[in-house]
């Protein structure tokens, strides 16, 4: 087992990036919960997963001064969440693949027809994906941030080689900065569609123009730090940097199994950390409400 949070989050050499938003007839909050509570818990029983976090995002808001990088975005062409899921290698990646059978993982698919207008599935593997630094005041996170935290969608300016080159520098002397909390950067594939189509999965992939090539998960202490960042050359190798709030962000499967949020949903959660229940979080009331898949299971905090 990993030894710290970061090492536990860089333990997963393959990450699938799903990012999207709803159908235009859907409310947002019932699509939000929907996912919480009904889409997520499902997930996270599938074997392979090494985690599993889903992100909620706000309306575009620029945080940084930067005079010539597009940072607006049309309220249509706008993400609405992402979803994070981590393997620990290629074996794991199949295993999950694999189950459950082709009728559970139909219905579980389904809730892309149900709910999703468009969303791309990126991957980033092996060091393309890597945590660099975690202050967050809870490890991992559930519910809304507790400081400022932004997805920072970027698309590149440059030839893909020199532009990971330069997002890579670029997370490391963020990472140094006073007032960083949190920094992963993901550096993205372009979406396999046919590997997608081939998995069963319906396409529903923006189009090239509208896709991001990387992400940067960013907590602050407050919003001013992001101007303070230092941001040379960032103007010459991105042409587009989107900043996305985090609304809130639910971790549903962590270091491979389960968290209690995956069990009982974030309700449940909220409800037994406001007052205290932590009785109904006991092993033996989670094995024998949920069988071997509760095994585990805790709420104490991880290492950093």
């Amino acid at each position: 087992m990993p030894d710290t949070a970061i090492d536990t989050e860089n333990h997963a050499r393959i990450c699938r990036i799903t990012c999207g938003w709803k159908k235009p007839d859907l409310p947002l909050d019932a699509v939000r919960r929907y996912w919480r509570d009904v889409h997520s818990p499902a997930i996270a029983r599938r074997p392979g997963i090494w985690e599993y976090r889903h992100y909620q995002f706000d309306a575009v808001h620029p945080i940084f001064d930067l005079g010539e990088v597009d940072q607006t975005c049309p309220a249509d062409e706008q993400l609405m969440w992402l979803s994070d899921v981590r393997y620990a290698d290629g074996a794991a990646l199949a295993t999950f693949a694999a189950e459950p059978g082709d009728q559970v993982r139909g219905e579980l698919l389904g809730d892309i027809d149900l709910i999703v207008d468009q969303s791309t599935t990126y991957k980033a593997v092996d060091e393309m994906a890597h945590t660099l630094v975690d202050r967050s005041a809870l490890i991992p996170p559930q519910g809304r941030p507790s400081a400022p935290a932004f997805g920072l969608f970027l698309r590149s300016r440059t030839p893909e080689a020199e532009f990971r080159v330069f997002v890579r520098n670029l997370a490391r002397r963020w990472t140094d900065a006073p007032g960083v909390l949190r920094l992963r950067y993901s550096l993205l594939e372009a979406p396999d569609v046919a590997a997608e189509r081939a998995a069963g999965y319906p396409i529903k992939t923006h189009p090239p123009e509208r896709q991001y090539q990387a992400w940067i998960d960013l907590a602050l202490a407050n919003e001013d730090v992001a101007k303070a960042l230092p941001t040379a050359g960032l103007a010459d190798h991105v042409r587009a940097l989107h900043a996305y709030p985090v609304a809130a962000n639910y971790t549903s499967n962590y270091a491979g199994k389960p968290t209690f949020v995956g069990l009982r949903g974030f309700p449940a959660w909220d409800a037994l950390t406001a007052i205290g229940g932590y009785n109904q979080a006991q092993p033996a009331i989670l094995g024998w409400m949920y069988g071997p898949v509760a095994d585990g299971v805790t709420l104490e905090p991880v290492a950093r």
